[in-house]
């Protein structure tokens, strides 16, 4: 138990610190979402860089990252189901991407990362892999032409390549497979730019933490319908989570003593923070999509904890 609060501890007083900045009005909101820009364009794509450059990647891989990619879209049709048939509760057309969607950027590799040690972190990355396939291929498409009428693969697939968490990932495994990485480290100017990158990474994963904490502000207006929302979400992801765990284990072997551990922390993750930005035409469904996010968010962390425990 001791253990668990050494490493659980840290994590909630950042997260506490985040809140009472919200709660004090020490940081706007404005400058907290520049706070997040960082994030999005300098820290993750640092970590993410690094922790594909020097990891050991084996082509079997590639059956976890199709895998997930299946899992996602079997939770989306999920979110169609509950729509179809529970117009009432379920009738929004964010229903599947809050099915079949997860915070992986944002929540899943700072806390992985911060109770597990940054030195785990390509397991939990070889599941968000698919996971953003699935993001940018499916679930943004989808609601960008349900809500513009319009989609372009092209245009899609550039923007995919360009974001700059997607060019760390690539770009961590190009010099791997290429053996560059290696090369980088018997120069001074390669170790001091790989230096430079793990410092900006270590700042990132508390800075993660704090505006997690920053956007936690819970209400309690329509409680019983986001607890419907929790419930009809965590059920269908632990049930084929599961399969798809069995599956991975039957068809790419051990992949590392922590990577069951992991895989269940993708899967308890909440959705994605993105979906209330999205919403733009109904203030009423932004808000109630904001909270279920907040509300799973803290689903999420008890979560962590019986992780940690076991």
């Amino acid at each position: 138990m001791t253990a668990l609060l050494e490493k659980m501890l840290p994590v909630l007083i950042i997260l506490a610190i985040g809140w009472i900045l919200r709660k004090r009005s020490i940081i706007s909101s404005n400058a907290m979402n520049e706070f997040k820009n960082i994030i999005v364009n300098v820290a993750l794509p640092c970590l993410l860089f690094l922790s594909f450059a020097g990891t050991a990647l084996e082509a079997k891989y590639i059956i976890i990252v199709v895998l997930v990619f299946a899992m996602c879209l079997a939770l989306y049709a999920v979110g169609f189901l509950l729509r179809s048939k529970l117009p009432g509760t379920f009738g929004s057309i964010f229903t599947p991407w809050f099915m079949g969607g997860f915070e992986f950027g944002m929540l899943g590799i700072g806390l992985f990362a911060a109770l597990f040690g940054s030195e785990n972190l390509p397991l939990i990355m070889l599941i968000g892999l698919g996971h953003e396939f699935f993001a940018w291929f499916v679930a943004i498409p989808y609601v960008q032409f349900k809500t513009s009428g319009r989609f372009n693969l092209i245009e899609t697939l550039g923007r995919f390549i360009r974001t700059p968490i997607m060019l760390g990932i690539f770009g961590g495994l190009l010099i791997n497979i290429t053996g560059l990485y290696d090369v980088l480290l018997t120069y001074f100017w390669g170790r001091s730019a790989i230096s430079a990158m793990t410092t900006i990474s270590n700042v990132g994963v508390p800075l993660i933490l704090m505006i997690v904490g920053y956007s936690l502000m819970i209400e309690k207006e329509n409680a019983k319908k986001i607890a419907l929302h929790i419930v009809a979400r965590l059920i269908p992801v632990l049930a084929i989570g599961t399969i798809v765990a069995l599956l991975i284990r039957q068809l790419v072997g051990e992949v590392d003593p922590l990577f069951n551990i992991a895989f269940y922390a993708f899967l308890i993750l909440p959705p994605s923070y993105l979906m209330p930005v999205i919403v733009k035409d109904d203030e009423s469904e932004r808000h109630f999509l904001s909270q279920a996010v907040v509300y799973y968010t803290l689903v999420s962390f008890a979560g962590y904890i019986v992780l940690m425990l076991i």
